[in-house]
Order: C-alpha cells, then structure tokens, then sequence
C-alpha cells in the first residue's frame, strides 16, 4: 500500500473521529461505528465505500461482505476497513460486524 493512501486514511479517520459536532449515518452516529474507513480493491486500486455504507446502516443489522457488495453494488471479495481502536487496516470478516444498540 502506498504512502499516500495511507495518509489519506488517517486524515480521513482524524477528520471523522476528532470534530466536536457528531455526525450521524443513517441511524448510527460515528462514535459507535467500528471503523473509520471501508473500501474495497478494484483493478488494482482501492475505492472508499465509507459514505454508502454509512448511510445504509443500522442497529443491529449484520454488516457482511454480501451486503457490502449489494450496497455499494461493487461484485469483489476484498473488502477493508480501518479499526478505530488500533487504526490498523483489516479485512471484513466473512461472518460480519454487528453494532448493537447499547446506552
């Protein structure tokens, strides 16, 4: 991965994550989301979904790289995201990403 696009990650997660207003997507704010980040490798070059995903999700509804792909309409099996907790670059996992609504 290249060096630019990993400074585009981390201001993307900065930007995100360190602004006083909170944002919200589709019924979950940012705070509660797992990553900062979700993208997926086409012809050699990785496309952020993030926006779409955002929007799209809810409490409690299991994330999977299936509905990624019925989402964003992109048909790859190489989906990431950036974690929040250890900005470490991950792969989705198969089985999914459920945020729960807890207080």
């Amino acid at each position: 991965m290249s060096c630019f696009y990993r400074v585009l990650k981390v201001i993307h997660w900065a930007l995100s994550n360190l602004c006083p207003q909170e944002r919200r997507y589709g019924q979950i704010p940012t705070t509660k989301l797992p990553w900062s980040w979700v993208g997926t490798k086409i012809h050699d070059e990785y496309v952020t979904v993030t926006e779409v995903v955002n929007q799209a999700l809810r409490y409690n509804v299991r994330i999977t790289p299936q509905l990624l792909r019925e989402i964003t309409g992109y048909d790859t099996v190489e989906w990431k995201y950036l974690d929040t907790e250890t900005l470490q670059e991950k792969d989705f996992p198969s089985s999914g990403i459920v945020i729960e609504n807890a207080p």
